[in-house]
């Protein structure tokens, strides 16, 4: 799947054979709440269907589903708050002109977090949800460091 556009098929391929074991092999399907985006290969009835069955209708966050992820909506997960823009800061640092290079200086980055930082990207996480919590869900861009 490596330079292949991300398709309905190809996303419900990961989520059955990489993603769903991952969380059952570490213990814990029954805690994970399941948060995506509303890009289309996410929300096609088969996606929904499996992610129904495995998680639960109270336990996914997404497009048309009872807990919705707004189009638009401000971007709260580490991955999307600090992870990004950490590894383009540094991956391209080193210029890499193909992508092959550019996998592997991911690759190295990525290896390379030090478990605090990962630690401290998820307490900022916590600190979000809680200002979204006390503005009852309300914008908290003007508050947000």
């Amino acid at each position: 799947m490596d330079n292949e556009t991300v398709n309905a098929q190809r996303y419900l391929m990961l989520l059955r054979e990489t993603v769903v074991p991952c969380v059952i092999q570490r213990g814990q399907i029954s805690n994970v709440t399941f948060m995506q985006d509303g890009a289309t290969s996410h929300t096609v009835n088969p996606v929904k269907a499996f992610l129904i069955q495995t998680f639960g209708e109270d336990r996914i966050v997404s497009r048309r589903r009872r807990y919705p992820w707004l189009l638009r909506s401000p971007d709260l997960t580490p991955v999307d708050f600090w992870l990004w823009g950490y590894l383009k800061s540094h991956v391209y640092l080193s210029g890499p002109s193909s992508l092959l290079e550019l996998k592997d200086a991911i690759r190295r980055e990525v290896s390379s977090i030090h478990p605090d930082m990962l630690h401290s990207a998820v307490a900022g996480f916590v600190t979000r949800l809680e200002c979204l919590l006390s503005c009852g869900g309300g914008h908290v861009e003007h508050i947000m460091v």
